[in-house]
Order: structure tokens, then C-alpha cells, then sequence
């Protein structure tokens, strides 16, 4: 069975496909309604030469590189991949297609301009793992060696032609590598290294094939095996980190290369041998004569995971540290689509034009997870990345509201850390600010949340001490708020600051919310307003106290996401009025009576993001991304990996840019933007400009109009004044399908597109060019 995606057919991939076809990267904004892809290309696993073009496989996505014009373009779920966690990937010659294998089993063949989607053994009923470790070219056979078995694809019929399961007594080996030499075909398993002859009956029946016993340790798992000037070359792992290389001829065995090469790897191309480790990478001529050992690209080490020798004689490498590498003489270059350092994604701030994505991260149970200090700049559509070796497990990165260029970066485990013009400006710890550390004597401080002022003062949840709250006051001084005791529970999350100068935080594993508002210069505690919140209903009933966002609206109102959906504070400013203060589940409409319901009923929200026109964000724990009407009442989208390039349901965080309307959303695979129809209003007529302008005969997507007042009215009119289109602007941004009252696309000339501000007070007018 297959999935068959033509390229050229899907409007939503429309803008992938021309950087996929051109091999072209592009470096202006998305239209409305477009997808792009914010991951990483760096940890490459495989290569494939198809001719002109190379392919390096990095996990959720693909670096194509254009030998012709030097180009690099990428390939992800974007561009019509179906899936993610890439774990194999070969180059059919005598098919032309590129056959790629996930670690959930999926496949999918690269061929032309299509992507045909083979997602049969994803879906089968094989117990446990799935993955695809590797896949053998044999003609017009893909031979994918799988964790229960081995494969047969037939890439002429795209379908499943046989499944091989190794081991006796119902037993099922892991499948690493497998190879061919007219006589016999070789399985490197989990449990020893097999064969079976070309012309046995049934290959389907185990007994056929033979494991090689005269090997030692012939039930060692064996990782890859190759055939190069008739001897078989099998590399394999006794214990973890000690690896051997043995070539193979007949019923005879010599171990190959140094004892020191420890190789992971063997693969034959281009008339070479290639033996690799995370150190070296041999490469072995006519007679095994040694021809070339690379240890360095010149100023880095090697972590090489793949390798190609093209017709060229280039050397091709997919490294797990640097990307896809090119080796030509004893020049070397490294060839990575922009993107983050990593994929993971903990949460994303956007601010106009910059977003900041964090890769830091701590477990349900609120324990590090030791990921290293990094986060990912996104402005002007290039990517820069700061990694801080001295800290671990970023969550939050925020800028001064008064100087981009002064970030504060809050980490678990290791205080708040100062960067002024991209250089360290000071690390905050016990020693010099009120932080404290949850171990006493030590430095290590959990930063959970941080929020600014309306004066600049930076305030900062400090979990698992007394002293739940600090603040780094605008004149560089610091003071502790002693709420431990009043909370009556340790841990401390996010936080935000109200309208109303409120701070509202969270506190996570059960603690619901608590709000307060207290004097920054004042160390009189006695006129503080605090409340911990329980999160009930009008009738004093506990709806969850397990909370995991918050946010804002426009209006003023407070949207916390909890294990079991969405609740609203509608009049936050009387948080402190005695008395039940309950919390409000909108209720939701379905097709029938009976599917009334609360808004994302028993749904964890993880995520919450509001848009320049006041409508919600959401981003779940297990069922994607949605996005619903201002009042939340009405749903307008619902993101999975199913019907979007989404690439995964577990969300982790979901920011807007409000100048340009630019959702991020990131994932538990990483992060991808969906460029949104709202942005925020300037307040007036700035900047007011339509694009794509001029829009040419080969673009059917839609107009966009920006740079205006809230709920601009916007009329579009022919040169002779003849009324084509009336829309409201949704937030500072309105558009246009390029459509006429009746419903077809309009014909070449001059428009005319009229706005005005509401009232009426403010009026302006553009001009674009259409081309039919």
C-alpha cells in the first residue's frame, strides 16, 4: 500500500517545492498560510551521491547540495517528507530513487518530483521497534535491515515483497546491515553474523540461513558489513566501545585495520573502502592498500556516521557533529542549510523580527536533563546560536524591554545568566543577588519563569527554596520575596505580569497558581497582595490544579492551560477581593447536542500564545496545535502530524511575532513556523505595503496587506474604481485571495487597496500590480 504525494499538485507545499526543485534557499518572508522548518542539519547520519546531487540525512530532515551550482536546499515534512527521525537512507541507481527509512518504520521514496509515502510496516502489527537501521540497494530491491527482521521492498511496485524474521524458537534478531555477493546474502544481527545462500528455496524459513560460527564471538552483535575485492568486511562490537573490523574470505577470518581504529562502520563506493570510527576515517584502494586517513577537517574532529566517494574521486561525510562534509584534496567544507544547533525545544519567545529558541529542558519530575547551555537566535532569515559550556538546561530567554541587545538567560540548575552585545556581562548566583541554590553551599539555582515591568525590573521565580521570588531591580540591585511559606509548596514556574502590574506564576506538580503584588524598592513585606488559587468552578468545585501555561489576552484576561483543557479569569484585577474567586471553562458547540463540551476537554495544555487579533494558540501534550477564536468558542485550525508539516503532536511552546504574525511552534522533534493571518496593530497607518507586489502569473497564493490599524477596513478596487474585495484587518494585517466578487482570479493590471481606521479617522492608500 502507498501514500503518493505529487509535489506539484499540493498548494501547501507549494513554496517547499520550488527549494526543493531549484535548490535554492530561501531567504525572504513566507506568505500567509505557508510552513517553513527551523531545524537542525548539523547531526548528520548518511549520505547519498545521485549523480549532481548529494543527500545527508540529520534526523527530522535532509541537506541537498547541488554539485552544479553549489546550492543547498533542504528537505523535511515541509516539503513533503512524511515523517521524522530519520535512520537510514540509500540512493537506488538503476531506479533513480532515493529510499529513506524512519525509525518508526516508515518509508519513503524520493523520486523526480514526488514523494511516494510506503508506511506498511509503520503500520503493522510487528511488536516492539520498528526501526529501519539500513538499507541494501539490490537492483530494483531495497533490502531494509529492520529491529524485528529484514524487508524486501520492491521499488518498481512500491509494496513489501518479503519479510525475513531471523532467530529460532519464535526468537526475532535485530537486523543492523546486510550485503550480497552473488552467492550468498549477509545479515549483520544483534546476535551474530548470517547467511543464506541466493538459490535457497525459502528464505523465509530461518534454517536456511547459517550463522558464521568460526568467528569469534560469534554471537557478538555485528553493526555493518561490506563487500570489497571479493573478501567480506564485518564490523563488530563485543562490548560497548570495543569494536573489531574482520574481512572474510570464505571460511577464513583476519581481523582488519589497527587494533586502536575501534571502526563503527564499513561501506563501499566509488571503487574505495571507507572504515570510520567517531576519531578516523580510513580509506582503502586496490589491493586494501591505505590511500588516504583523515583525523581532522582542519580545525575539528571527526564524528563520522557515513561515506561516499563520488565518480569524481570527492569524499563525501556525513558527520554527527558537523554536518554533511566535502572532501576535495586536502580541502574540506562543510555544507549545513541555516538552521538551530539541536532539535530539541523548550520554549520560544518571539519578539518583531527575532525569536529565541531554547534547548534546555527538565523531566516530569522536575529533574535536569543536562542538555548543554544553548539556545538559537531566528532574525532576518538567518540563525545564530550561543552555547554556554559552563551551564546546563536553558528554559527562558528574555531581552531588556529598553536594549535588545542585553539578554537574561535562565537556566535550571544554574542561576541567571547576563549577556550584553553577545558577550557574558555577569552570571547571577548566590554570591552576588538574592538567588538561592537548592543545595546549601552550592551554586545550583532553578530558574522557572521570569517576566518584566512596566519599569524594567526583571522578576524571577527561584523553585525549590523559601524564597520563591527575586527581582533584579532596574538599578541593578536585587531583592527576595519570602512566599515559600505562603505558597506552602516548593516549586516555582512560569510567570507573567499583568495590565494591572500583577504577577500571576504557576506552580507546577499540583500547586495551582499564585498571584501577587508587591513594592520592588519596598523591603516592607506587611503591604503585599497575595493569593494562592485553587482552580475551581463557580460552585467552589476544584477543576485541576495541575497547570502548565499562561497568558494574557488582549482584554485583560488571564488563560491558564491545565491537564484537563482551559480555564479563564475573566476580571483579573479582583484576584484579591476576599471570597471564591473562580476560575471559567468555555463551553464549545459540536455538530450534536452531545458533543457540547469544554474547550479542549482533557487535553494538557502546554502552550498558549496569543495573536495580534486576540485569537488563541494552544499547544497540547499529545494532539498538536490548534488555534480558536478570540472568545475561544470557535475553532479555526487544528495542526497534527496528519494534515500540516507539524512535526510532532507533543508540543512543548508556541510564540507569535507580532510584527509579521509568524507562528513558531515547537515540538518534541523540533520546530516549524506557520505564517499566520494576524498581526499586531501599529496603532497607525506605518509602513502600510502589500506582497507579493507585483504578484506574477506563476503565484496562486494569497495577497497580504500589513502595517495597519486594528480592524482597519480594507477595500480593493480596479484602476476604474470598480469595488473587487472588502475584508476587516485581523489584527494589523489583512488578506486577499486574489479573488473577484465572483470568484475568479483577477486579470492583469493596477489595484487600488483603500484602508481606513474603524472610526474613520485614519485613511491610506497603496497600489499593486497583479499579473495574469
Amino acid at each position: 500500500m502507498q501514500d503518493d504525494i505529487n509535489l506539484g499538485l499540493m498548494k501547501r507545499l507549494s513554496a517547499a517545492i520550488i527549494i526543493f526543485l531549484t535548490g535554492c534557499l530561501a531567504g525572504a518572508q513566507i506568505p500567509v498560510g505557508a510552513w517553513r522548518d527551523h531545524i537542525s542539519y548539523i547531526r548528520t547520519t548518511h549520505v547519498a551521491v545521485a549523480g549532481d546531487i548529494v543527500y545527508a540525512s540529520a534526523g527530522a530532515g535532509i541537506t541537498v547540495y547541488n554539485k552544479d551550482d553549489r546550492s543547498l536546499s533542504k528537505l523535511s515534512r515541509v516539503h513533503g517528507l512524511s515523517d521524522v527521525d530519520i535512520s537510514s537512507m540509500r540512493w537506488a541507481e538503476e531506479k533513480g530513487v532515493l529510499v529513506i527509512g524512519y525509525a518508526n518504520g516508515n518509508v519513503d521514496l524520493v523520486a523526480e518530483n514526488r514523494i511516494i509515502n510506503i508506511p506498511d510496516i509503520m503500520r503493522s502489527n510487528v511488536a516492539g521497534s520498528k526501526r529501519i537501521n539500513n538499507i541494501t540497494i539490490a537492483g530494483s530491491l531495497a533490502y531494509l535491515s529492520c529491529n524485528f527482521g529484514a524487508v524486501v521492498l520492491d521499488l518498481d511496485r512500491h509494496e513489501i515483497r518479503d519479510t525475513y524474521f531471523f532467530g529460532g524458537a519464535g526468537a526475532r534478531l535485530s537486523i543492523n546491515d546486510m550485503e550480497f555477493d552473488g552467492e550468498f546474502i549477509y545479515a549483520a544481527t544483534s546476535s551474530g553474523l548470517y547467511r543464506a545462500s541466493v538459490d535457497a528455496p525459502n528464505l523465509l524459513d530461518f534454517s536456511y540461513w547459517e550463522n558464521l560460527s568460526f568467528l569469534p564471538g560469534n554471537t557478538r552483535i555485528y553493526l555493518s558489513v561490506a563487500l570489497f575485492e571479493g573478501s567480506l568486511y564485518a564490523v563488530s562490537m563485543s562490548r560497548p566501545g570495543n569494536y573489531q573490523c574482520f574481512r572474510i574470505t570464505g571460511e577464513s577470518f583476519e581481523q582488519f585495520g589497527s587494533p586502536s581504529s575501534t571502526p563503527l562502520g564499513v561501506r563501499v563506493s566509488g571503487g574505495h573502502l571507507a572504515m570510520f570510527n567517531n576519531d578516523r576515517l580510513f580509506l582503502y584502494g586496490q589491493g586494501n592498500t591505505l590511500v588516504r586517513e583523515i583525523d581532522d577537517y582542519g580545525y575539528w574532529g571527526l564524528a563520522v556516521r557515513d561515506v561516499e566517494v563520488d565518480s569524481e574521486g570527492e569524499i563525501w561525510v556525513a558527520d554527527r557533529s558537523h554536518g554533511l562534509i566535502r572532501v576535495r584534496g586536502d580541502n574540506f567544507r562543510i555544507l549545513v542549510p541555516p538552521g538551530p544547533y539541536s532539535n530539541r525545544v523548550f520554549s520560544i519567545k518571539s519578539y518583531p523580527g527575532r525569536t529565541y529558541i531554547t534547548a534546555g529542558g527538565r523531566d516530569a519530575a522536575h529533574t535536569n536533563l543536562w542538555q548543554r547551555g544553548e539556545y538559537t537566535f531566528f532574525s532576518e532569515e538567518s540563525y545564530s546560536f550561543n552555547i554556554d559550556w559552563d551551564i546546563h538546561d536553558i528554559l527562558f530567554v528574555k531581552e531588556h524591554p529598553s536594549d535588545p541587545e542585553i539578554k537574561y538567560v535562565a537556566s535550571w540548575g544554574y542561576g541567571l545568566t547576563e549577556y550584553r552585545e553577545g558577550n557574558l556581562y555577569a552570571r547571577y548566583n548566590e554570591g552576588n543577588s538574592t538567588l538561592r541554590s537548592i543545595i546549601p553551599g552550592d551554586n545550583f539555582i532553578r530558574i522557572g519563569g521570569m517576566a518584566f515591568d512596566k519599569d524594567n525590573n526583571l522578576w524571577v521565580t527561584n523553585s525549590g527554596v523559601p524564597d520563591l521570588v527575586s527581582v533584579l531591580r532596574n538599578d541593578g540591585s536585587w531583592l527576595s520575596f519570602p512566599y515559600g511559606g505562603i505558597t506552602n509548596h516548593s516549586q516555582a514556574g512560569r510567570i507573567i505580569i499583568n495590565r494591572h502590574g500583577h504577577k500571576w506564576m504557576l506552580l507546577p506538580r499540583g500547586g495551582g497558581l499564585f498571584v501577587f503584588d508587591a513594592d520592588p524598592y519596598s523591603e516592607d513585606r506587611s503591604a503585599d497582595l497575595y493569593r494562592r488559587l485553587s482552580i475551581v468552578d463557580e460552585d467552589n468545585r476544584r477543576i485541576s490544579n495541575e497547570v502548565f501555561s499562561i497568558a494574557e489576552d488582549h482584554n485583560g484576561n488571564i488563560w491558564v492551560g491545565t491537564n484537563i483543557g482551559v480555564v479563564v479569569y475573566y476580571i483579573p484585577e479582583r484576584v484579591f477581593d476576599e471570597g471564591s474567586f473562580p476560575a471559567r471553562r468555555i463551553v464549545v458547540e459540536g455538530a450534536r447536542d452531545e458533543e457540547r463540551g469544554y474547550l479542549l476537554n482533557n487535553e494538557t495544555v502546554t502552550a498558549i500564545a496569543v495573536d495580534g487579533a486576540n485569537r488563541k494558540w494552544f499547544g497540547t501534550e499529545k494532539s498538536g496545535a490548534f488555534l480558536v477564536s478570540s472568545d475561544g468558542r470557535d475553532q479555526i485550525y487544528h495542526f497534527t502530524t496528519s494534515n500540516s508539516p507539524l512535526l510532532s503532536n507533543s508540543v512543548t511552546d508556541i510564540s507569535v511575532d507580532p510584527a509579521s504574525g509568524e507562528v513558531f511552534i515547537g515540538t518534541s522533534a523540533g520546530t516549524v513556523s506557520f505564517r499566520g493571518k494576524a498581526t499586531e496593530s501599529p496603532g497607525s497607518f506605518r509602513d502600510v505595503y502589500a506582497f507579493p507586489n507585483p504578484v506574477r502569473e506563476s503565484y496562486d497564493g494569497p495577497v497580504t496587506i500589513t502595517g495597519l490599524v486594528k480592524n482597519s477596513i480594507v477595500k480593493i478596487t480596479d484602476i476604474s474604481g470598480n469595488l473587487i474585495y472588502e475584508t476587516v484587518s485581523l489584527g494589523g494585517q489583512a488578506v486577499w485571495d486574489g479573488l473577484n466578487v465572483r470568484g475568479q482570479r483577477v486579470s492583469t493590471g493596477i489595484y487600488l487597496i483603500f484602508v481606513s481606521s474603524p472610526d474613520g479617522m485614519q485613511s491610506h492608500v497603496t497600489k499593486l500590480m497583479f499579473i495574469h
